[in-house]
């Protein structure tokens, strides 16, 4: 076996072939420069490969893990508790255990891919105050005006997917009614999301694919966020919204920013759909337009004042980068495990199409 010495000294020559340290026994050593190291561009191309792959396999544990584990979670409590509790004919052991698979499908796998690449907890993670606290509650009518932008994309889309018979669709699910219900649903569908998708994809995605330039991780990571959603009702929307809350994210360094937001937004979502299931059609239709009126006058206003004050805002920090955005995105795209995702996201995706 290599003794301590010869190890150390066999290092130095190697690293630091001009310090006069003698040859170590055992080895014909001449001095020089080295191993040429790889082109930049290379370097730069197989990194973004390798998060490339490790970001697909964590989008593939929750997209294939989120059902086993919700099983899993609804064997326990019926193990631990017996008879299943229901209020008013919802079963709250079921959104329980939704909410639980969730969490573990989505958040376990981004920890481990931050472990995987080595990037430390808080710059994936940064929680800390927003730097400038004006922004981060501008930010949030600024979004909410970016969901009308998402809306009508994807009436233009359901409009060019109609001309071929298709008719795009998403999931359905009433507001419950019942106290308790209504509170397991205001935290599924708003607080839980707020959080664990926020923790993910402008936490662990976007911050560790920043080291590529903030352009490439804000675009990727919310294009994963809308394709993610399963549908395309959904997937523009949550696209274009997820650059808005990626910027100020960017902008005021703080993921409590976009938790804020995403709340405020899923939260006024479940709100209005509970006030509109009391009306007929036109009187839904009527509520929405009022509300899409709302957005966009208060987006607008705290856009205005934002530029007035800001004379950079809305501006991304230039990329220390040689490979372009086209060849950034082209190698993301093209390793094995994220063509398998996008293939099963496609799957997904065709599953909510009416065809006629």
């Amino acid at each position: 076996m290599q003794d301590k010495h010869n190890s150390n000294g066999f290092y130095d020559l190697y690293h630091n072939p001009f310090t006069g340290n003698s040859e170590p026994r055992g080895y014909t050593y001449v001095a020089g420069y080295g191993f040429s190291p790889p082109p930049r561009a290379d370097y730069e191309r197989r990194m973004i490969r390798t998060y490339s792959s490790g970001i697909a396999m964590m989008l593939l544990c929750f997209l294939l893990l989120s059902g086993p584990v919700y099983q899993l979670i609804l064997t326990l409590e019926t193990m631990l508790f017996g008879q299943i509790m229901t209020y008013d004919g919802y079963t709250a052991a079921a959104e329980i255990a939704n909410m639980g698979a969730y969490v573990l499908a989505l958040l376990l796998p981004a920890v481990l891919y931050c472990r995987r690449i080595r990037i430390p907890t808080y710059n994936a993670f940064p929680l800390s105050q927003p730097r400038d606290t004006r922004i981060a509650l501008a930010a949030i009518p600024i979004t909410l005006m970016t969901v009308v932008v998402g809306a009508y994309t994807a009436s233009a889309m359901s409009v060019f997917f109609a001309a071929f018979g298709l008719y795009p669709t998403s999931p359905v699910s009433a507001v419950p009614t019942g106290v308790v219900p209504f509170i397991l649903y205001f935290l599924s569908s708003a607080v839980l999301p707020a959080i664990v998708e926020e923790l993910v994809f402008r936490g662990a995605i976007m911050q560790s694919l920043r080291r590529f330039g903030d352009t490439f991780a804000l675009f990727v990571s919310s294009l994963l966020f809308g394709l993610v959603h399963g549908n395309l009702v959904q997937a523009p929307m949550a696209f274009v919204t997820g650059l808005a809350i990626g910027y100020f994210v960017l902008r005021t360094g703080s993921l409590r920013t976009g938790m804020a937001i995403h709340f405020v937004n899923n939260a006024l979502a479940v709100v209005l759909s509970a006030i509109s299931a009391s009306f007929s059609i036109n009187g839904q239709q009527t509520i929405t337009s009022i509300v899409y009126v709302v957005y966009l006058l208060s987006g607008f206003i705290a856009m205005g004042w934002l530029l007035t004050r800001y004379s950079n805002m809305f501006q991304l920090h230039a990329s220390n980068t040689v490979m372009s955005i086209r060849g950034k995105l082209t190698a993301f795209f093209s390793t094995g495990l994220m063509l398998a995702l996008l293939a099963l996201l496609a799957f997904t995706t065709s599953k909510y199409f009416l065809v006629i």
